[in-house]
């Protein structure tokens, strides 16, 4: 659905007072990145608490009865995100799959924005490579052929770095989650399987997650 947050943003401000047009504007952007991140509980409950952690308003101010043009805010954004402000059920939950569950976990807005978009355009690429299974009809030819000379000066195409993917200030993001300092603020632990929990045997990230990483990140040998 195509909604202009920013013009729903410029009319509530109208009017306001420069104390809540500044509170809008902050609301709006934890909104942004919470909207990129690729969740989608924009419950009142959960943007409140977001909202609260990033410096903005809370819940209390946001639910409160004077305080509509927060809610009306929040309420263009689930729209945009094809939702509403009611709190997710079980089972609606359940579909978005274990990947955007973990989403919900991950507090840091910019790296859940930053995982959310590799989660994204995964299932974007995994899409696109069934529909070429199930086009395409595969012939394998086993027998020998001879290794010639030609071939062998056929430079092969490699995958690029990922400095050529990624920005500087995304790679610090991936950075962070390999260092003990953030496994130890959060009070995490990984395992040798590169699997992280919390301190209640939650799975946070599942087995290969960090060691995968790593590797990308050329912080270990493949």
């Amino acid at each position: 659905m195509s909604i202009d947050t920013e013009a729903v943003l410029d009319t509530l401000k109208d009017g306001k007072t420069a104390r809540t047009q500044e509170s809008l504007v902050k609301l709006n952007e934890t909104l942004k990145t919470y909207y990129k991140s690729g969740a989608r509980d924009f419950s009142i409950t959960t943007i409140g608490r977001v909202s609260n952690e990033h410096g903005g308003v809370g819940y209390q101010s946001i639910r409160a009865t004077a305080n509509k043009h927060y809610r009306d805010l929040i309420e263009a954004w689930a729209a945009k995100a094809q939702t509403s402000t009611k709190k997710p059920s079980i089972a609606s939950s359940k579909k978005t799959g274990d990947d955007y569950q973990l989403l919900e976990r991950i507090d840091d807005l910019a790296v859940r924005a930053l995982f959310g978009q590799i989660v994204r355009e995964r299932d974007r690429y995994k899409s696109e490579v069934n529909m070429l299974k199930s086009q395409t009809k595969l012939v394998i030819d086993k027998r020998p052929t001879p290794f010639t000379e030609s071939q062998a000066d056929s430079a092969v195409e490699l995958l690029p770095s990922i400095k050529g993917i990624c920005s500087d200030n995304e790679i610090k993001a991936l950075k962070s989650i390999c260092t003990e300092e953030w496994l130890d603020e959060l009070d995490f632990e990984e395992n040798s399987l590169g699997q992280v929990k919390d301190a209640y045997g939650t799975e946070i990230l599942p087995r290969g997650f960090l060691t995968g990483l790593k590797k990308l990140l050329g912080e270990i040998d493949e």
